[in-house]
């Protein structure tokens, strides 16, 4: 009985971890965290836990702007790869935050308050942000690329042999 309660206690704790939000991005209860939505009114206060890949880092005197193209998170707090937004938000960090570690491309997830709709541009076009107010986040380590090399089928390689060394006797 006890190896049973054991072995059920390791079980859930294992698949727990699986799906998990690191400790510095947790939040209970999880249902009231506010969903993203473009240029979020009305909301200021609420908590949310937002995620995406960052597009600009501005550093001002006492706080960070981090301008970040929103993706919908997974399960465990990654965001998702995928080739559509819904929008872009600013998170406003405390202090400065480093532009070569917060660069361009990386992958963020803020957990914090939503904060007052901003006006600012993409260009030159104009786009209202939402913001949330970070009190912790999370940046993810720079997804690896993988190189895939094409075989050419029809290629025959003259000094190949699969024979060597033990190459059969002839008679």
């Amino acid at each position: 009985m006890m190896k049973r309660g054991m072995v059920v206690g390791a079980l859930a704790l294992l698949l727990g971890a699986c799906s998990s939000v690191p400790k510095e991005l947790a939040y209970e209860p999880e249902n009231q965290l506010v969903a993203y939505q473009p240029a979020l009114g009305g909301m200021e206060g609420k908590p949310a836990r937002w995620s995406g890949v960052i597009s600009a880092v501005h550093n001002k005197a006492d706080q960070s702007v981090i301008e970040v193209v929103y993706l919908p998170l997974k399960s465990n707090g990654v965001p998702e790869q995928t080739e559509q937004s819904p929008g872009r938000f600013l998170a406003i960090m405390k202090g400065f935050v480093d532009p070569t570690l917060y660069a361009k491309g990386r992958s963020l997830t803020v957990l914090g308050t939503i904060g007052k709709p901003v006006d600012g541009q993409i260009g030159q076009h104009k786009y209202r942000f939402s913001v949330i107010d970070a009190t912790s986040s999370k940046l993810w380590p720079p997804v690896k690329e993988v190189e895939v090399r094409y075989m050419d089928p029809y290629f025959y390689d003259p000094f190949y042999d699969p024979f060597w060394p033990r190459r059969p006797l002839r008679r």
